[in-house]
């Protein structure tokens, strides 16, 4: 007999959400895809890929979000603008923060790796 549990360690998300729109970018840069990332981002983040190719997209994300975060906050609302925190279950002191804007739907402008007491690290372009 096989037990299916419908329960979740993850809180339902919208559709279209600042966490869907975090999760959906480390799923398109874990798959490769290009084309995903390009459309999911905006502001600082899109100007940086694209003066790349997808070749170096693809290989600048190429295990950036490895490992990848498990647990999400996000801000209150500023306007158009929510940050994302990613944590790691049983590592305190490093964290992924990334910038969200409502651009007729969610997208990552900017992405900082968190050091603990070393500060932030560059993002997927440094």
């Amino acid at each position: 007999m096989a037990v299916v549990s419908g329960c979740s360690n993850s809180p339902a998300l919208l559709p279209d959400s600042p966490e869907r729109a975090v999760r959906d970018h480390i799923a398109a840069a874990g798959a490769g895809d290009v084309a995903t990332l390009r459309r999911l981002a905006c502001g600082n983040l899109a100007e940086q890929m694209a003066v790349r190719s997808d070749e170096q997209v693809r290989t600048a994300f190429n295990r950036f979000y490895e490992p990848k975060p498990d647990k999400f906050s996000a801000s209150a609302p500023t306007g158009d603008s929510v940050s994302v925190l990613g944590f790691y279950t049983g590592v305190t002191d490093l964290d992924i923060a990334f910038d969200t804007e409502q651009h007729g739907r969610w997208q990552v402008c900017e992405v900082r790796k968190g050091n603990g007491v070393f500060g932030p690290r560059p993002g997927p372009f440094p």
